[in-house]
This record gives structure tokens, sequence and C-alpha cells, in this order.
């Protein structure tokens, strides 16, 4: 869902790639809880993010508790064993010492890089280490009753200069969009405004003539701006106000005050805030950066040069050994919810959802969207911290949030939003206005930035592509496509791993698509005559759409696994590969939610699959023929069953012996295989769907 990562670079993962991504998005792909992103997908991107990858993490001084993440993180792939090499590059101006020595890393000698004489002698470095900034105290008072909005608002159009950049900084969004407003009525210049709570389109709106001007001539004017402009953004600014924050925060900032060194008369005010409002800082962090203010007049480089590294343990709370092994699991528990990972992630203050905003038909009425929606996509989502949405909804008074379900492929009404979640709500109930970002007042209304055409939500490229191919494709030519594939990956990474193994599972993770129920389904829209049902088997279809299967949540994968084990039962790897290809038969085997049980009571079922049912044998290329076989469900019960154990024992044994860095590697080599074997076939312009 809300899909904000660019497709296609997680096909070829033997490719050098640059991925840019935020805290939330690439912390949570490492947690294999990816936000805004089919549940099915976690595991791919989850093995991608720590094998063969390198982790520069940038302005570390704002990621609180995701820091001793990225920190544990890294230290349990050395503990645990990757499959590829995988480090960390920390980076950062103000990193207190000891905030990196967490339990698993602090034992591990770290190498600090910095810049050296010869850095410090180049003349455009030399000049921006040695420029000035004046430090001085407003005189403007913040409190509960009067944020000091329109007092604030007359000093800074007091104190700008026509042709130049005044930013002014403050630590919520709420004020930053009440003095943007007090501004844009009173200033006879420009105004823009920069807060993190803007979808990806409004933000870009605003900020794009900041940040690229046309011209290429440095925008002028007053900014208002949240801590958002505190990384990645290059301002020059030659009078800066900002509002208290932590020390470190300060730094970023005052960094974005005659960052060039080309003022003679840059300028710092600082706006004290008391304790009630330090949010999202500590009073504590304010105390510490209120006092080394007070003993400052200047706070360019070469005067904050001199002052006392900061000591810091690391934020808690730590993500242990045995939460990344719980959480190697991707599938809900029974009530569908998922372990929350927002503690890991972000500050237990600072914890968001994703919203959407669009029409469709009985929203009025509190009728959930059709399920064969556009997925979301990255530029209608805007994000909202959990507790002002679950404000906003208390005061609507009726239905309003839907989150998107994939175990009945369908939107329900979200009473109770949690950390992570990505939710869409109907356009009427307001709360967001793209001049101002999320604000949660009913009378602002968003508009719809819904795709034009899309496929719905949870389309993995291999499933959705069973169908739409140029043609009909055998199952034997499939399995030797996606074999050849591995062998492909093989060559590129080389190595020690089980490529036989691997290849072996590769060729046959879709025999379950012999299944009677399966191929009637790729052969439902056929006219009755068509030579093709006496063909086959079939793996794809050209058909436009595919129709739907008899058994309701059958998935062909899990038939295969099954069948896998009665050909090669001494083989775990092998069947756990087989069966995870799509990312939904993983630890557990258990029936879907409305899944139509068979006639007979107390037979066992599962995903579509019924205990004790034949399937035929099929040829899967290369001279491999598999024989019919009998599925058994045995393996889903708890416990052994006569001297074969149970698939969640299995499976959990394989995650401890090769650990889950290494085994989910191998298990997004099969799915890289299947799509790209499966691409062979697809059509040009579906390619990039």
């Amino acid at each position: 869902m809300g899909g904000a990562v660019e497709h296609g670079w997680d096909l070829h993962p033997e490719r050098d790639v640059v991925l840019v991504g935020t805290q939330d998005q690439l912390l949570s792909r490492a947690l294999a809880r990816g936000y805004a992103m089919s549940r099915y997908r976690w595991p791919w991107h989850f093995a991608l993010l720590h094998n063969d990858c390198l982790w520069v993490i940038d302005e570390v001084q704002l990621m609180g508790v995701g820091l001793t993440t990225t920190a544990q993180l890294q230290g349990l792939r050395e503990r645990l064993g990757t499959a590829l090499d995988a480090r960390t590059l920390w980076m950062s101006a103000t990193l207190a010492e000891g905030s990196l020595a967490t339990v698993d890393l602090r034992e591990r000698p770290l190498t600090t890089l910095g810049l050296g004489d010869a850095d410090r002698r180049a003349p455009g470095l030399a000049r921006r280490l040695r420029a000035h900034k004046r430090l001085v105290r407003s005189d403007i008072r913040v409190t509960k009753k009067d944020p000091g909005t329109q007092a604030l608002a007359a000093e800074v159009l007091a104190a700008h200069q026509d042709g130049t950049l005044t930013l002014v900084v403050v630590n919520r969004v709420a004020r930053a969009q009440a003095l943007f407003e007090a501004l844009r009525r009173r200033a006879s210049g420009r105004v823009a405004l920069i807060h993190s709570r803007f979808r990806p389109a409004d933000r870009a709106a605003h900020q794009a003539p900041v940040l690229q001007p046309a011209d290429d001539r440095p925008w002028t004017g007053i900014l208002v701006a949240t801590q958002a402009i505190e990384a990645g953004v290059d301002l020059d600014a030659r009078l800066l106000f900002t509002e208290l924050a932590s020390w470190s925060s300060l730094v970023q900032r005052f960094g974005r005050c005659n960052r060039a060194g080309e003022y003679e008369r840059a300028e710092v005010r600082w706006i004290d805030v008391p304790d009630e409002l330090a949010a999202p800082y500590t009073s504590e962090a304010l105390n510490h950066a209120r006092t080394r203010l007070a003993a400052l007049a200047d706070v360019g480089p070469e005067a904050l040069s001199g002052l006392p590294r900061d000591v810091a343990a690391p934020t808690p709370p730590a993500l242990r050994r045995r939460d990344l092994l719980e959480l190697f699991d991707t599938q809900p528990d029974l009530a569908g919810h998922d372990l929350d990972i927002a503690r890991f992630v972000r500050d237990s203050d600072d914890v968001d959802v994703q919203l959407a905003f669009r029409m469709w038909p009985g929203d009025h009425d509190g009728a959930p969207p059709p399920a064969d929606s556009p997925a979301l996509h990255e530029r209608e989502l805007v994000r909202v911290g959990v507790v002002a949405l679950r404000d906003f909804l208390k005061k609507a008074g009726r239905a309003a949030a839907f989150r998107w379900s994939s175990e009945d492929g369908a939107w329900h009404l979200e009473e109770r939003p949690v950390p992570g979640m990505t939710l869409l709500l109907p356009l009427h109930v307001g709360g967001y206005d793209p001049a101002l970002g999320w604000t949660g007042d009913p009378a602002h209304r968003a508009n719809d930035l819904r795709p034009s055409s899309g496929q719905p939500e949870d389309h993995d490229a291999a499933d959705r592509w069973t169908a739409g191919c140029r043609d009909y494709v055998l199952l034997s030519r499939h399995a030797q496509d996606v074999a050849e594939e591995l062998r492909a990956l093989a060559d590129a990474f080389g190595g020690e791993h089980p490529w036989e193994l691997l290849e072996r599972a590769a060729r046959w993770h879709d025999l379950g698509k012999v299944h009677p129920a399966f191929q009637r389904m790729l052969l439902a829209n056929l006219p009755a005559g068509d030579l093709r049902h006496a063909g086959g088997p079939w793996a794809k279809s050209d058909q436009p759409r595919g129709a739907r299967c008899e058994r309701r949540g059958f998935r062909h994968e899990l038939a295969s696994a099954l069948a896998y084990l009665v050909h090669h039962p001494d083989d775990d790897l092998g069947a756990y590969l087989v069966a995870a290809h799509h990312g939904k038969v993983r630890l557990s085997i258990r029936p879907c939610p409305n899944e139509q049980p068979p006639a007979e009571p107390g037979r066992r079922f599962a995903r579509g699959v019924w205990d004790g049912e034949p399937m035929p044998g099929a040829d899967l290329g290369g001279g491999v023929l598999a024989s019919p076989v009998t599925l058994r469900l045995d393996a889903m019960e708890l416990g052994a069953h006569g001297d074969q154990p149970s698939w969640q024992s299995r499976v959990l044994a394989l995650r401890d012996r090769l650990g889950p860095f290494r085994l989910a590697f191998y298990e997004t080599l099969i799915r890289v295989a299947d799509a790209r074997g499966t691409m062979r076939h697809q059509p040009e312009e579906s390619m990039d769907a």
C-alpha cells in the first residue's frame, strides 16, 4: 500500500543500486514490517536490506530510538550471520559519545572518519568553518495560552531584509501553520511553509520554488519550517529565528544560517520555550541547550568546536534477538494483528500513521471503499501522529478510517489506529488543506489524488502475472525459465551457497499449479472447443484477468511444498523456499478466513488444499518428472506426527540454523527468479505495471 519506493530495483539484487529512503520506510522494511507496502513483500525487502548492503545513516541526531535500532541490527547481523556482507556508516556532526554502544554492538570496535587538516585548509571549506553567526535571545514569550504567534510575526517582518532569506524554525507543525498564515496576511514579499505533514505532491509544490528555483538564483523571502529542514536541505539564511530545541537539533539549524560564510552580519535569534511546551523534546534536553546558549555569543562552526562532546546512552528500547526472530514471521495473529514495530522506529511521542483521502460510492453513508480500487500511491499519503488522528476521528463521530485487510482482500473500518498503519479516509471528513497540510480541521478538505488506474492492493508481480501473458505458458516451460533465472543469479553472486538446492526449489516451486482446481481456473474463460483444454498443464494464461478459483484462498505454493516433501522428505530448506515464494505460506499453515471447508467433517484443510486429495504429476523441464502424490496436511498440526516434525518446527529449526537474514535471502532469490521467469512471457507494456 502506498508504494513510495521505486518499482523494479528489487528484481535485480545482483546489480548496484542506491536506495534513498526515510527512517520510516527503510527501518520498517529492515524489521520485516514495511510501512505502506504489501505484507507479502515484507520478507523480500527485509532480505535485500540485510544482505550485500551498505547502510549510510545520515543526520542520526534526529533518529531517536531509530539510531539504537540501526546499531542493534548491525550487531545482530554480525552475530546471526548473513548470506552476503552488510555494514553501516553513521554520519553526524553531533553524534553523542556512547549512543551506538548497544547490547549487541558495544564490544565491536568502530572506525571514526572526519575532516583532516588538509580538508580544513581548502578555501571554500575554510570560509564555511570560519563563518560568524551572532547569537541573540529574542524577547518573544511563548506560553501555553499564547504561543506568541502575532508578536513573532511582527518581529520577523521587522528584521527581514529584502533580497535575503529569513528562516523561522518552530518545533510543532500547528505553530508553523499559524505563523505562516499570520505572515502571509501581512508580508509584502514571498512567504513559504515546509513541514512533514504534507502529502509529497503538496510538499514538493511548496518547497520546489525554495530549494530548486527555476532560474538557479537563491530563493529570497521568509521561510517558516519545522525540524523538516534539519536534514537533507541546503539553505543559506542571513537571519535565523529558532525556538529552543535539543542541542543537536539547534546545531543543525545553525548550519542553515550563513552556510557559505558569505554574510558579514548574519544573526541567529533564539526563542525560549517553557517546559510545558517542550515536546517533541524533553525538558532536560531544553535545559541543557538553554545553558549552552547562555554562554555563547556566536554559533559559527569555530565557536561550537570548542564545546565538549555530549555523552549519551543508546535511546531505549533496544531491539533484541528475540524481537527480531519473532518479526521474521510475517503472518498476522488469529485476530489479524501484527507485532508493533513503532517503538523500534521512532520515539514513543513520534509515531505516525499514513492517510489518503478519496471519494467512493456510499462514502457518506459509511460504506467501505471498493476492493478493486487502485492501490494507494505514495503521492496520496500524509504522515499524521496516531494520537492526533484518534482525536480527529473521535470528534468526527462517524465511520471515517478504513484499513486494507490482506487476509480477506477487503477494506474494513479501523476504530483504533496504531502506528505504521496506512488508512483511507473519505474526502468529506476533512482534516487536510493542500496549502497547510494536515490540520485536523474538518473544514479543510483535501483533493483526490488517486491514480487514474492501477492494480488493487497486495498484488505481487508473479501472482498478478499468472494472467495477462502473451500466450498460455506450459508449467514445464515456466519451471525451466525460473531454474535458468536462478542459475543466472548463482553466476552473478557466486560464493558458498546451496545453489543446487536453490535451483531445484526454483524448478519445483509451481508444481502445485497442476492441481485440478488451479487448471480449471486458468482455463475457465476459454471457449468450450479451445484446444488448450486438452493441453497443459499450464502455469500462465493470456487472459486479461484471471478467473476466480473455485476454492477460496487456494494457494498453489502450499500444494507445491507438500508434494516436494513427498519427493524430498529430508529437504526442509527446499520445501520452505517452495512454500514461501509468494510470501503467503511461510512459518505456519492455517486456513484463511471464510475458507470453504471440505464436505467431510474433521478433514484437514488449509489454503484451499484438502488433506488426502490426489494431485497429478508433471513435467518440470530439464528432464525432471514429478510423479503423482497424495497431499497430506499432517504437518499443519502442532507437534510431530510419527517420525515427521510439524511444518512450524521444521521452519523454526531452519531459521535458527541459517539465521533469519540468510534464510530470507535464499527465499528472495526464488521470488526474484520466479518474477523474472514470468516476465519473459509478459507483454512489454505490462512490465512496469
